[in-house]
């Protein structure tokens, strides 16, 4: 269980927090997500131990004979220098290594067992990855600066993986999980690619908006020009007002013109109501702050909404939710409930 009072380095020694940044689940997301938000002077300490988690990777080499050889008489030397004299026979010491234990194949699997924990360290070498992972907690918003002279502004419960020589690379890559804004620095001849698990988007220099959550990525560009593929189909090159989906099922790109504003306004600590759903605005809130709402009246769902709805404070932005619907909210957890 993390202390609050936890240093970076003691972040990278956390077995969770490690099986978290490298083999991250639902569950595990959840509890540091809300370690977060409940700790946010942590927030920065913990994205620079998720870039120290990230930058090395393990490789296993076997222990030589002469490593083996040398363990082995360590641990002679370490038994020899505490056994004492038995009461039946003083003055004389029994060796465990002395016993014939030696051929016995039960005695060789321990042993394989004892060195393995005895100098495993030894065997591991780590090699430097300059890959940079960054990631946002919930209800969390970061503008960052790429260093190809990009900018990127990333949602929050969003993370953004940016490849090594960004500013040097003839192609630039980064990967996206969540929600982000890109202004792309325009660089002769070095195109700017945007992965997604469902898509991957290519610009020049340009604006525009990618969402990843739900599983599906929505791209919707603000200006400029971005070509976009998925597996198996033919790319599309989208215009200015352009809404793409890519669905995980179809892998198909469907294309709709919308208001690019009303995409983008969780920039600036907004969410845009007109022209969505109650439950498009349900799920934004939910993957924003890291919450469950429930619509207890049914009815409630074919309401449509107009105006803007603040989204700095959860409880406030839930709570002025309910108004615009005239419903009532009760707050059980992390749990809203509408009636």
């Amino acid at each position: 269980m993390p202390n609050p009072a936890f240093t970076v380095e003691d972040f990278c020694k956390d077995p969770d927090f490690i099986r978290w940044v490298r083999t991250p689940t639902d569950e595990l997301d959840r509890y540091w997500q809300t370690f977060m938000v409940e700790h946010p002077h942590k927030v920065a300490d913990i994205q620079l131990a998720i870039d120290y988690v990230k930058t090395i990777q393990f490789r296993e080499i076997d222990p030589s004979e002469s490593d083996l050889a040398r363990l082995r008489q360590r641990i002679f030397n370490d038994i020899e220098s505490v056994q004492q004299p038995t009461e039946r026979q003083p003055g004389r010491v029994i060796h465990w290594y002395q016993r014939p234990y030696w051929s016995d194949p039960r005695w060789a699997a321990a042993a394989v067992v004892v060195l393995v924990m005895s100098i495993g360290l030894g065997w591991w070498t780590y090699k430097a990855n300059a890959d940079l992972t960054y990631q946002t907690a919930y209800g969390k918003i970061q503008e960052i600066q790429l260093a190809d002279g990009s900018v990127v502004t990333l949602n929050a419960n969003s993370s953004l993986k940016v490849a090594d020589d960004l500013s040097n690379s003839p192609v630039r890559e980064v990967w996206l999980t969540g929600e982000a804004y890109f202004d792309i620095a325009k660089r002769k001849g070095a195109k700017f690619i945007v992965h997604t698990p469902e898509a991957k988007i290519e610009v020049l220099g340009t604006e525009f908006n990618v969402n990843t959550r739900r599983e599906q990525t929505n791209v919707v560009l603000h200006e400029g020009k971005v070509q976009l593929q998925a597996d198996n189909q033919s790319s599309v090159v989208m215009k200015p007002g352009d809404m793409a989906i890519v669905t995980p099922q179809s892998r198909q790109i469907e294309l709709k013109k919308v208001q690019p504003d009303v995409y983008d306004a969780w920039k600036e600590s907004y969410l845009v109501l007109d022209g969505k759903t109650l439950p498009e605005i349900i799920h934004s809130l939910e993957d924003t702050f890291g919450v469950t709402i429930k619509l207890e009246d049914a009815q409630l769902a074919d309401k449509k909404l107009t105006g803007k709805l603040r989204t700095e404070v959860p409880e406030d932005c839930i709570e002025n939710l309910a108004i615009i619907l005239g419903a009532e909210v009760k707050k059980n957890g992390d749990t809203y409930s509408f009636e």
